[in-house]
């Protein structure tokens, strides 16, 4: 990704269904102001094969709050007071006592300062610290898991030796859930643990709520906290979890893969600050974290590990980038010092893949919770090397060359051919307008074969006035995607699965935007602190992604003016005529046709499909993402004051003998499905 943008609000728009009504013979349609279209496909069991692969996620850490304040469930805020270069950002004191930053007998090396709450008289009221959230704390009928360390210095003590912790309101004054913990066994001047449940038993609708520990009155003296935690449930109940809208939102997608942790975030902003594997696993009073890449601190709470198991939760596959020698800052490591990073991928590689019974690192995963190694095909050296092509050129062969000699099952994908002989694969990444996807739909087949393999690792409309095709990150940058970016996203989609001899999978990207919170716009998923909206080209992925062939079907479409025989490959007729687009698929073990139309025109396009080799008789499902009759599609997006301005709309049909006709509405997107 190259730019940053702030973000603003609505806009909104509607769906209108469509009704097919079939008799015997074609129906009757009026041909004025419509398009018509003949659609044949053959039926077949074999094919060329499509990867389940196919349309994927990227999950970038740390843009737009998309972990630590997003998919990751943690609800307190600066939780080891590393924000802003170490702080208390976040925390506030009331009742008497008063809070300061500590740096002495640090909990560990990695978390070097802490909270030190000081009583200098004897309370005579309940006094303590609290917390407000990342954005406020959504609080509902549920049990919560908190935990901290805490250490009472001297002559300290809790008056009873319990504390009280729990969710309040802004004002104190309401108490959502508390729980009362002994700290009486913790040894003085020592680092204790505690960990224990908060039952809620009613929520609220606010989130403007806060997190408290809380002394009861006559207590005295100074008591030290850190690592301050609390969870609400998670996402198949994780240890360290998920966010479980978050998370459903990401699985219902059903993504073949997820490109992980970057992005721009695996460079870091200096090498120092790059993505460390190592700093990421573990126990998370080891983890030291590091500057965010896009914003804040970045905790890696939710490490290495948590990702590769978030990302078997939702049944993807794992595309992992790996630190190839190259920041932000522009600075690259010379060559003759590429062999410690080297060394430092291949322990990564071994920590995820190597068995526990003969490798230290499979040890070492194995003693972190994990046994079975994980599965991996895909791994990326680097990340938008086209910006460092000249140290790219030494870069990618080094690690190229020490890794794919080590892990032979593994394909390894590079960012750019610019400076390189051929590899693999390679990784695309196009922010555009709407044309550019548009007039771009033969871009991989007309790639001579043999070629590398590709990954659109990161696409998508960023502009919907494609007189911006030379600079869409200019004025009219989007804020959210619309219809026309989803349709216009989508035909680029069908080339990926037209393609499929040489495409591995795109996604769009960045996925997450936290609102109150953002860098980059537009987003697949827009969040707040208590809800998710699945933006317009999130529902057309979806579609996609939910229906997915694993051969392609011979298709070829005409009008009055040639047949299905004067078809040429790369044609009109061959996967698009005039502005309607086209993909027949087959899932052959439910025997299941899949079609996926899109229509980039102003006007409906009616077409008549025939499914050669079948003599069904049966109801299909057409599934229709679209803007309505009349709307401008650019006028139309998903937001958080407006969620459901577009919905995907799902509408049966009846096929005589593998023949149906359908009415693509102007801008939209269909998916048909129908036994064969």
């Amino acid at each position: 990704m190259f730019v940053m943008k702030q973000i603003t609000l609505p806009l909104i728009g509607f769906i209108t269904s469509f009704i097919i009504t079939i008799s015997s013979g074609w129906p009757i349609v009026n041909e004025n102001n419509i398009n018509v279209v003949s659609l044949n496909i053959e039926n077949a069991n074999t094919g060329q094969i499509i990867p389940s692969t196919m349309h994927g996620v990227i999950l970038e850490t740390n843009v737009n709050r998309d972990d630590d304040g997003g998919l990751y469930a943690e609800l307190v805020y600066n939780r080891a007071f590393q924000e802003k270069g170490q702080s208390l950002d976040g925390w506030s004191s009331f009742g008497q006592g008063s809070i300061a930053l500590s740096p002495f007998q640090p909990l560990s090396s990695a978390l070097p300062v802490h909270l030190r709450y000081s009583l200098i008289e004897k309370s005579i009221s309940p006094s303590g610290f609290r917390n407000n959230g990342f954005y406020g704390i959504n609080i509902q009928a549920q049990n919560y898991t908190a935990s901290f360390f805490y250490r009472a210095l001297g002559e300290a003590y809790v008056a009873g030796g319990e504390l009280s912790i729990g969710f309040s309101d802004s004002t104190g004054q309401i108490i959502y859930g508390i729980s009362t913990i002994d700290v009486s066994v913790a040894p003085v001047d020592k680092w204790f643990p505690f960990s224990f449940t908060i039952p809620v038993l009613n929520g609220t609708s606010s989130v403007k709520n806060f997190f408290f520990i809380k002394f009861p009155p006559g207590s005295k003296g100074d008591f030290e906290f850190n690592l301050v935690s609390c969870f609400p449930p998670t996402y198949k109940n994780r240890v360290n979890g998920a966010r479980i809208d978050i998370a459903q939102a990401f699985a219902d997608l059903k993504p073949g893969y997820v490109r992980l942790p970057g992005g721009n975030d695996l460079e870091g902003l200096t090498i120092p600050e790059r993505f460390i594997w190592n700093n990421t696993v573990g126990l998370l009073e080891n983890r030291p974290g590091r500057r965010g890449t896009w914003t804040g601190y970045n905790t890696e709470g939710f490490g290495l590990i948590e990702l590769f198991t978030f990302v078997e939760d939702i049944g993807a596959t794992p595309v992992l980038a790996v630190y190839a020698g190259y920041s932000l800052d522009g600075k690259a490591v010379p060559q003759d010092e590429l062999q410690p990073y080297i060394d430092e991928v291949i322990k990564e590689l071994d920590f995820l893949t190597a068995s526990a019974s003969n490798n230290s690192m499979g040890v070492l995963r194995e003693r972190l919770g994990r046994s079975q190694p994980f599965d991996i095909k895909y791994v990326e050296i680097g990340n938008e090397d086209i910006f460092a092509a000249d140290s790219y050129s030494y870069r990618w062969p080094a690690f190229y060359n020490a890794l794919s000699q080590r892990y032979p099952n593994i394909t390894f994908i590079a960012t750019t051919t610019k400076s390189i002989n051929t590899p693999p694969a390679v990784d695309d990444h196009d922010y555009q307008v709407p044309l550019f996807f548009i007039e771009n739909f033969r871009r991989y087949e007309n790639i001579p074969r043999p070629s590398p393999k590709v990954l659109v690792g990161e696409f998508s409309v960023i502009n919907d006035d494609d007189s911006k095709i030379s600079n869409p990150f200019g004025a009219g940058r989007l804020d959210y995607p619309s219809i026309k970016s989803a349709v216009a996203e989508s035909i680029y989609r069908i080339g990926f699965e037209r393609n499929s001899d040489i495409i591995i999978g795109g996604c769009y990207a960045p996925v997450l935007q936290n609102i109150f919170n953002t860098q980059w716009t537009p987003n697949l998923i827009v969040f707040n602190t208590s809800s998710v909206v699945k933006s317009t080209s999130y529902l057309a992925q979806k579609m996609f992604g939910q229906n997915l062939g694993n051969i392609i079907l011979n298709s070829t479409a005409t009008n009055s003016s040639f047949t299905h025989q004067s078809v040429q490959k790369g044609q009109e007729g061959d996967g698009k005529l005039g502005n309607l687009y086209f993909v027949a698929t087959k899932l052959t073990h439910e025997s299941t046709l899949i079609l996926k139309l899109v229509n980039a025109d102003s006007n409906d396009t009616y077409v008549r499909v025939q499914v050669q080799g079948t003599t069904l008789c049966c109801e299909g499902f057409m599934e229709i993402l679209t803007a309505g009759s009349g709307v401008d599609p650019t006028t139309v997006h998903n937001t958080i004051s407006n969620p459901n301005a577009a919905s995907i709309y799902r509408r049966p049909f009846w096929s005589i003998n593998g023949a149906f006709s359908i009415t693509v509405p102007s801008w939209s997107v269909m998916v048909v499905t129908l036994p064969l």
